[in-house]
């Protein structure tokens, strides 16, 4: 029996389609000038030293403390201290953020870079990328999240990590190549802060991390990461092309065969 060559095309994209989504990556941490109370300034120093998974191609000039590849439009990744530790950090290594880090005025938009974390994400596929960053309070934090997403990581060479900055606004610490996509914070003490980014490309990201002070009220402290992509949905007038498409592939054998 032939099989059409339009047929084998299909059957090899929807295999490639399923590697792609039960491929595996992981998390790889910086530890180098690591603070546990997150307001030295120098944590995720140059140069950097990887641990646990792969290190991420960057030559950016902003501190990054972690990288998180998510390989497929289903990986999901957590970022932590105690993941950290059982990789190969220090014991008392810490992933931590001061209390007025990513917000420390009344508009919710200026951010301290020095009490700030700055993690590193990599998409392999188009996705839809849902983040909550969390206290830790399995190791007794109790700060009050808050992030912003940048399309891209640093490129250049003129990022300074200890100044103030805009939680909104693109390039910020003097960084080059990070727009600005959106954020999200909570006022619980000890909470999390979670928003699901639509339609993300493939590609590079970064992820600003501190703690949302409120009414001057804010704390310092550890916190965890959570990244889950999911898939986008495929328009339903692709899936009619595609059933269209066939029907005229067993159209053509038919009439070859009369």
């Amino acid at each position: 029996m032939k099989h059409s060559r339009p047929l084998r095309g299909i059957a090899l994209m929807a295999a490639l389609f399923a590697f792609n989504n039960h491929a595996q990556a992981g998390v790889a941490y910086n530890v180098t000038g690591w603070d546990a109370t997150g307001t030295g300034g120098a944590d995720g120093g140059a140069p950097a030293n990887w641990i646990g998974g792969s290190a991420p191609g960057y030559a950016g000039k902003l501190n990054a403390m972690w990288f998180a590849e998510l390989a497929g439009n289903t990986a999901t990744e957590t970022v932590s201290s105690s993941a950290a530790r059982t990789a190969g950090a220090d014991a008392n290594y810490a992933l931590a953020v001061g209390p007025r880090a990513w917000s420390a005025n009344a508009s919710g938009t200026l951010g301290k870079g020095h009490g700030s974390d700055f993690g590193l994400i990599q998409l392999t596929g188009l996705s839809n990328l849902t983040i909550t960053v969390a206290a830790d309070t399995a190791l007794g934090s109790a700060m009050t999240p808050g992030f912003s997403l940048f399309q891209g990581w640093d490129t250049g060479t003129t990022a300074v990590r200890v100044a103030d900055y805009q939680n909104n606004q693109d390039n910020p610490l003097g960084t080059q190549g990070l727009s600005f996509i959106d954020s999200a914070a909570t006022t619980i003490a000890g909470g999390s802060a979670s928003f699901t980014f639509n339609n993300l490309s493939a590609g590079n990201y970064t992820l600003f991390v501190g703690g949302n002070s409120t009414a001057g009220i804010g704390f310092e402290g550890k916190y965890t990461v959570s990244l889950a992509a999911s898939p986008v949905p495929v328009p339903g007038a692709v899936w009619l092309f595609g059933s269209a498409l066939i029907g005229l592939v067993k159209i053509g054998r038919g009439k070859r065969n009369i």
